[in-house]
């Protein structure tokens, strides 16, 4: 896996549990939706009301333990990643793949940030995958 690949992951998980989280609203959004009755005698749930809710409630339980799983590995991908960054020696470099990777930072963000142009960042971005993936394989090798 190269330096690229490696930091990626970061984003990605990021965004997966984001996706997730929306999901798990929106199911609960439907499981505790009230639907008025315009009747004076009160009604029953039917069977299939009941199993439509005890599908959106599994559906959830289930998002529930993925998501803890991904946020567990999210962490621990992002604090080794945050110390591997931090052993780089150009401060240019850490604040590149700090500001994009760990912060979610858009490339235009960055550039204001770190008063360059968008060209610039993206010359000082190949530098910084550059050392970071020296930092990888040393890390590999030891």
């Amino acid at each position: 896996m190269n330096a690229k690949q490696y930091l990626r992951r970061i984003r990605f998980l990021d965004k997966t549990i984001s996706a997730k989280l929306e999901q798990i609203e929106i199911l609960h959004a439907q499981a505790t939706k009230i639907t008025a009755v315009l009747s004076n005698t009160p009604k029953a749930e039917s069977s299939e009301e009941q199993d439509k809710l005890a599908a959106t409630v599994a559906k959830m339980v289930d998002l529930k333990k993925g998501l803890r799983d991904e946020i567990e590995e999210y962490i621990e991908l992002k604090e080794e990643a945050i110390k591997l960054i931090d052993s780089m020696s150009d401060g240019r470099h850490r604040l590149v793949l700090t500001y994009r990777y760990i912060n979610g930072k858009t490339w235009e963000e960055i550039a204001v940030e770190m008063h360059y142009t968008y060209k610039w960042v993206h010359v000082l971005h190949g530098q910084a995958l550059a050392d970071f993936e020296n930092v990888l394989r040393m890390r590999k090798s030891t």
